[in-house]
């Protein structure tokens, strides 16, 4: 008697049983495409308490914008930047100065991230976290101002807090 023929034949049907009923199950089973929940709680999603400043122009390239904070939590504030004509190949630094923009004092408050050139952005994230608490409240009480500066030359800088009015902010 041919043993070797036997015992193939015997771990070959199992096998092949093996691979059909598990052929069989795989695609007898439809995956379920369930839909995604658009609907969040009323408010869920926005922010919209918000200060926008002016960044004017202060070189010859006419790079100019605005710095806006918006209020997300009694403990953060979100900064971002918005600055037209810069040069796309650019980053640019971006702070938060104690003073006036005229008063030209260099003590950094609040340094931002950098601003790309080519977005005249943030360039790593839309916003800018500020983890702080109650500095938002606190904004028009600050003695502060915004520069844009391209090396060590500012390119745009604005007023806030005390020393400016918001152009635009939320009721």
């Amino acid at each position: 008697m041919n043993y070797s023929y036997i015992i193939k034949k015997r771990l070959f049907l199992p096998g092949l049983v093996l691979m059909m009923l598990a052929a069989f199950f795989l695609t007898a089973c439809e995956q379920t495409n369930y839909d995604p929940n658009m609907s969040v709680a009323p408010g869920g999603g926005t922010v919209s308490t918000y200060k926008a400043y002016t960044l004017a122009s202060a070189d010859s390239k006419n790079i100019y914008g605005r710095v806006v904070f918006y209020k997300y939590s009694t403990a953060v504030t979100l900064v971002q930047i918005g600055l037209y004509n810069t040069a796309s190949s650019a980053t640019y630094t971006a702070s938060v100065f104690q003073g006036t923009l005229a008063g030209n004092l260099a003590t950094v408050l609040k340094p931002l991230d950098t601003v790309s050139g080519a977005t005249g952005a943030f360039a790593t994230n839309k916003y800018f976290t500020i983890s702080e608490a109650g500095f938002y409240d606190k904004l028009t009480t600050y003695n502060a101002n915004v520069k844009v500066l391209a090396g060590t030359t500012v390119v745009a800088g604005g007023n806030i807090g005390a020393n400016a009015a918001p152009v635009e902010q939320s009721n």
